[in-house]
């Protein structure tokens, strides 16, 4: 009798291990299930998520990049002191202190001529506006060293190298525009002078090398 009923038990026992085992296996099937369809695994407080976490990160378009760019390149000129909108040029408008004397002052040798057609007097220091007009087939030079003046009051002047913006080279059949710039003040009596280019170079420069254009006036 204690036989059969061991036996019995034993059955029990293997028949409830089978079952236990059979839904063990529904149970991770169901959670394999529950992974890959919602991310999860698990009720609740206990659900574990499988699903990537992605950050947000803010799109930028291409006009409020810019608009940006900018911005931070004018705090950085505003910190150096530079002001981005004004732009210094060799031609810039004369400050409300000069005196301006416009017209047209000419000579022409050979075929070069040499023209004035604008002086500015900014607190006696006399900037001469110049057009030079190459009509050789030939390239002519004209050096800012060689540039020399003298006013009526016999006050020699020269090109000042440093602030003269001149180009010296014309091409044949070209002109070049420039400014040349004295290198001391005009005098108190001075009322007009005289502008020569000496040491002019080129196959076909004028004879003995030189142009001098009279009675430009003196600003006052």
């Amino acid at each position: 009798m204690d036989d059969e009923n061991q036996t019995h038990r034993k059955k029990s026992s293997s028949a409830f291990l089978k079952i236990g085992l059979v839904m063990l296996g529904v149970l991770v099937l169901l959670g394999v299930i529950q992974a890959v369809t919602a991310g999860t695994i698990g009720v609740g407080a206990l659900s574990v998520s499988l699903r990537e976490t992605r950050s947000t990160v803010p799109t930028t378009s291409p006009a409020e990049a810019t608009s940006s760019s900018s911005g931070d390149s004018a705090g950085l000129d505003g910190a150096v002191g530079s002001d981005p909108s004004s732009t210094a040029e060799a031609g810039a408008q004369p400050s409300a202190e000069a005196k301006v004397a416009d017209g047209s002052w000419k000579q022409a040798r050979g075929l070069l001529t040499v023209e004035v057609t604008k002086v500015e007097n900014e607190g006696g220091r006399l900037k001469v506006f110049v057009t030079a007009i190459n009509a050789s087939t030939s390239k002519m030079d004209l050096p800012v060293a060689s540039i020399s003046a003298v006013d009526d009051a016999e006050r020699n002047y020269a090109a000042s190298l440093s602030t003269s913006r001149w180009p010296a080279s014309i091409a044949k059949n070209s002109a070049i525009n420039g400014f040349v710039v004295f290198d001391q003040k005009a005098s108190a009596s001075g009322t007009t002078f005289s502008l020569t280019f000496a040491g002019i170079i080129g196959q076909l420069a004028p004879t003995g090398g030189a142009v001098t254009v009279t009675g430009v006036p003196i600003p006052k």
